[in-house]
């Protein structure tokens, strides 16, 4: 096998990769394997036509189908689902995005913030004689023509904000962070956003040509560690990365003050905590490995049906 075709098969190895860990997720929506196949070509067939028209080249079903290998038939159905996809499509994480950016107004703002960053309460409603200022105004600076209800709501429900007694707004915290154990469409988007900005930074470095290279780091546990030192560890985790985001947008809300930059590209920094996958791993959190013997030994598995509809309140 030469260096081309090993490549392509590593490269073959890392989508499987980025599918492997949301199989159990495809098996708890009762997804099957033709549905996520057909999710895939859509994106394929989607990121091919828009390569095609940025070459000033033909994007009709014929070609993409040459190229992409399919049933000139299946493009054309796949093409429709997705139109159809595309004019259906609500984002409910387009509202999460605005709640994030007046939260960090809320805290960087002299207008809205104290000392330290202090977010100052703010009226619900515009109120004569008050001290205070309003929602509507942090409103009109962070994200204008923004539904002020919605906006409301949404603070309300991530738990970044709290109304007391009816007419005051206050900070609860900075981070607009989806709690709760409840599954909703909000929280599927997040996920869905945060896995496509990962997998973009590391294509990205891959493709590397003239562009610089975007920052990418990883820190595991030298050896394993036990429930009560991942628990310590994701405590630390947590309070430092929270601490390493909340001065970074401090920082980047300085920067984005002074350049007055009406065009160009949003960029972001995430951090998250993980498991590492592995087969050895996986097998230890099935319980088929014993240590003590030293030999394998197979336990009672739980049998899934992968076609059920979605558990909940499991």
């Amino acid at each position: 096998m030469d260096a081309s075709a090993r490549e392509m098969e590593a490269v073959l190895s890392v989508f499987a990769a980025l599918m492997r860990p949301l199989m159990p997720v495809a098996f708890e929506y009762g997804l099957s394997a033709k549905e996520i196949s057909d999710a895939t070509r859509r994106s394929y067939i989607q990121a091919l036509e828009a390569r095609l028209a940025a070459q000033s080249r033909p994007t009709t079903d014929a070609r993409i189908a040459l190229i992409a290998q399919l049933a000139r038939s299946e493009v054309t159905a796949l093409r429709d689902v997705e139109r159809s996809s595309q004019s259906n499509a609500k984002h409910p994480s387009a509202r999460l995005d605005q709640v994030a950016g007046l939260l960090s107004v809320w805290h960087t703002h002299p207008k809205f913030s104290g000392a330290y960053g202090l977010a100052l309460d703010l009226d619900l409603d515009p109120t004569a004689g008050s001290p205070r200022r309003c929602l509507a105004e942090l409103i009109e600076v962070a994200c204008p023509g923004a539904d002020r209800d919605g906006i409301l709501d949404e603070l309300v429900a991530v738990g970044s904000a709290e109304i007391i007694e009816g007419r005051t707004l206050r900070c609860r915290s900075r981070a607009a962070v989806m709690r709760g154990s409840e599954v909703t469409v909000g929280r599927i988007e997040r996920t869905a956003r945060f896995l496509q900005a990962a997998a973009a930074t590391f294509a990205h470095n891959l493709l590397l040509e003239d562009s610089p290279a975007y920052f990418e780091r990883m820190l595991v546990s030298d050896g394993p560690l036990s429930e009560k030192e991942r628990d310590e560890f994701m405590r630390l985790a947590t309070e430092r990365g929270e601490e390493f985001i909340l001065d970074l947008d401090t920082s980047l809300s300085k920067v984005a003050s002074t350049s007055g930059a009406t065009q160009g590209k949003r960029y972001g920094v995430g951090v998250y905590f993980f498991e590492e996958q592995s087969a050895l791993s996986d097998l230890e959190g099935r319980g088929s490995v014993d240590r003590g013997e030293g030999r394998s030994r197979s336990l009672p598995q739980r049998e899934i049906d992968v076609l059920a509809p979605p558990r909940r309140g499991a």
